[in-house]
């Protein structure tokens, strides 16, 4: 896939997850997912590009609509509703990881990647629809820990385990 466009910057993380995905031949559900994240990527590309044709984000647009429905014919057809269920367990699967990491206080780099990983699918599912509140909570959740933990990792200190806010506002969180 050809490099993002800089008139496209935020299609540039799913373009990245969804090639990650690629690379993961250990679950079936990866293909699945990296399709739907390069679907949401176009959509998001449509709505970005406005009026502009320039050579450079047309040919990105259309190389990568080309390569959907080159990739559409060789899987399985899902309705929306069954990959929407497919890619909110994988989403899940990958943010449980995470919060299990974070809140054994066995928090790292990779840990705050993951939480920044589910946050971007989280994204991608707008695809399907607005998001229910349970999810936009942890998606937000999500992109603060990610944050969180690689600022105590530059700070040089240790992340602090689960919602620093819960105890604070008396609040259940996720777990």
């Amino acid at each position: 896939m050809a490099n993002v466009p800089p008139q496209l910057k935020p299609v540039k993380a799913f373009m990245m997850r969804a090639a990650e995905l690629d690379q993961d031949t250990s679950r079936p559900e990866s293909r699945l997912v990296a399709y739907y994240t390069r679907q949401y990527a176009a959509e998001l590309s449509m709505a970005l590009r406005g009026s502009d044709s320039s050579p450079e984000v047309m040919g990105f647009l259309l190389g990568l609509v080309e390569a959907l429905e080159a990739e559409k014919k060789s899987m399985p057809e899902f309705t929306p509703e069954e990959g929407k269920m497919i890619m909110e367990k994988y989403v899940m699967g990958i943010f449980d990881v995470a919060d299990e990491e974070d809140r054994s206080g066995a928090a790292t780099k990779i840990t705050a990647k993951r939480f920044y990983a589910a946050s971007t699918f989280i994204d991608a599912m707008k695809q399907f629809g607005e998001l229910d509140d349970a999810l936009a909570q942890k998606q937000k959740y999500a992109k603060f820990k990610a944050a969180d933990i690689i600022k105590a990792i530059k700070e040089g200190r240790r992340p602090t385990p689960g919602n620093p806010m819960a105890e604070e506002e008396n609040v259940q969180v996720f777990g």
